[in-house]
């Protein structure tokens, strides 16, 4: 009887869901166990990343399909096109305002997620007539190369 009560508050306040950033900028709360396959199948040609593993100038690593999304962490569900490619500077800074602006709109107040600050926006940027608005575009196509190793035989 009383297990009902003590656990509301932490499923409404959002503090034992998994939150999961697509990539128009919303955000979505999971209370039941979730795995990266269900996303994967429902948003096709996207992939599910763990926020805490991105970091500028490395690869961006994805979950695999069976893998179950863990309560109190964010997620992002990244185009395929980002698998495996090294993360920059603006992507970075991109990913960490769309999650900032999705925690901000949610209903549960957590600060911020991600330990980057986006630095000012290049006085050369452009500025399609919104008021302090900058528009970021990134090209499609990324040029990939395979991470190779020197294999030591015994």
């Amino acid at each position: 009887m009383g297990n009902a009560v003590s656990c509301a508050p932490s499923i409404i306040s959002g503090g034992g869901a998994v939150k999961v950033v697509f990539p128009n900028g919303n955000i979505q709360m999971y209370t039941k166990s979730v795995k990266a396959a269900d996303l994967m199948v429902e948003n096709p040609g996207q992939f599910v990343c763990d926020s805490g593993g991105l970091k500028v100038g490395f690869r961006v690593h994805g979950l695999t399909a069976d893998e179950e999304l863990e309560r109190r962490r964010l997620y992002f569900l990244l185009p395929m096109e980002l698998l495996y490619s090294v993360l920059t500077e603006e992507e970075m800074s991109c990913l960490s305002c769309k999650a900032d602006k999705a925690l901000k709109h949610a209903s549960f107040n957590i600060g911020k997620i991600l330990p980057f600050e986006a630095k000012s926006p290049p006085q050369n940027a452009v500025n399609d007539g919104a008021k302090d608005s900058v528009v970021v575009r990134f090209s499609k196509q990324r040029s990939w190369k395979p991470a190779l190793e020197t294999i030591v035989e015994s």
